[in-house]
């Protein structure tokens, strides 16, 4: 007889979990390989916003070949801090608007340009200021560099425009703006003299300006202490006119447009002095850079530097970034560059220079 077993019971107890030692320990390698992962996956995206900005830069040289291509000159620098870009006017000595604003049709924001038409360009109308405030306000992502900030309009508090008003657009709260400048010699990047830099208050006045030689280009060097030929010596500045025959220098060693530096505390405050506009004025530091600075009557250095650095003579005249040991740039060729910030001090400023030594 064969003797019955029953099946094998098992004891099923409370499922074990972990001990606060193994908790801990896993914590621990999780924590070690986030740091280990942190700074690659930072990097990387550092890496991608460099060739995001270079490619703005390359777009926007290409721009401004294009302009020069139908208009036989690199974009105009336009007039002065209180004057913004205005449709009707051209793309010669008569636009108030900068080098930016210039070049709006040449990277397909056409539609941008023309929101100040009124079809009279001696007239400035209600619709006129209207559209020209709209343009302020209006961010491009082309003049953005990712490393830097987002792209959306800012405060205009400290500038002197949101004080008095733009002469030809209403003024705005908020503005868009740029994080690349354009070349406009290694001099100046805007007048000192505030009468000059501001420019002539309306359309009637800019004419007398124009025949009684009112302009800082014409009056320069004002104080007389430079030769005439050191004193605008870039590719964009007031009222330029710059063909590609007039860069002696060669077009591979003359900056087109760099990157600008900004502190970094004032990203978004609109507080510092080289970034209280917006980024379709006419000629002021805004928008524009140079590579060296006059000191008594001799041009002494004018170095990029980055975001962070502080204490810096007249920074608001420097090109730089918000990227680590570099700064990119755009040459006349076309060619875009990242720059290391330790170059020689002569060597920038004589990039900046369009005219063979």
């Amino acid at each position: 007889m064969t003797r019955y077993t029953p099946p094998h019971s098992f004891r099923v107890g409370p499922p074990r979990g972990f001990t606060l030692v193994e908790l801990l320990v896993t914590i621990s390698i999780m924590a070690l390989l986030l740091a280990l992962l942190l700074p690659a996956v930072q990097s990387a995206r550092e890496a991608a916003r460099q060739i995001e900005c270079k490619n703005n830069l390359k777009q926007l040289a290409i721009a401004c070949h294009s302009h020069h291509d139908v208009h036989g000159f690199f974009p105009t620098g336009g007039w002065g801090w209180f004057w913004t870009g205005d449709a009707d006017r051209g793309f010669g000595k008569d636009q108030p608007g900068g080098w930016i604003y210039n070049t709006l049709p040449y990277f397909e924001q056409y539609s941008v340009y023309e929101t100040a038409s009124d079809g009279d360009p001696e007239k400035l109308t209600r619709k006129q200021r209207t559209g020209a405030a709209a343009i302020i306000e209006t961010p491009l992502s082309i003049i953005n560099c990712p490393s830097r900030r987002a792209n959306v309009a800012y405060p205009l508090t400290s500038n002197a425009s949101g004080v008095m008003g733009f002469f030809n657009s209403l003024t705005p709260n908020r503005a868009g703006r740029s994080d690349y400048a354009a070349n406009s010699g290694h001099v100046f990047n805007e007048w000192s003299n505030h009468i000059l830099g501001r420019g002539p208050r309306t359309y009637e006045e800019a004419r007398t300006w124009s025949t009684a030689g009112y302009w800082g280009v014409d009056l320069a060097p004002f104080d007389r202490t430079l030769p005439e030929q050191q004193v605008m010596s870039g590719i964009s500045y007031e009222r330029s006119t710059v063909a590609i025959r007039q860069i002696t220098a060669g077009l591979t060693h003359v900056y087109l447009i760099g990157e600008r530096f900004i502190p970094s505390e004032h990203y978004e405050t609109g507080w510092h002095i080289g970034d209280n506009e917006t980024w379709c004025t006419g000629f002021n530091n805004d928008n524009y850079r140079r590579t060296g600075r006059l000191v008594g009557r001799e041009i002494v250095e004018s170095v990029p530097i980055p975001d962070t650095a502080t204490n810096i003579a007249e920074d608001w005249g420097r090109f730089g970034s918000a990227h680590s040991g570099i700064w990119n740039v755009a040459h006349c060729d076309g060619s875009v560059a990242g720059m290391t910030y330790d170059l020689d001090w002569r060597i920038h400023r004589d990039a900046g220079n369009r005219r063979a030594n």
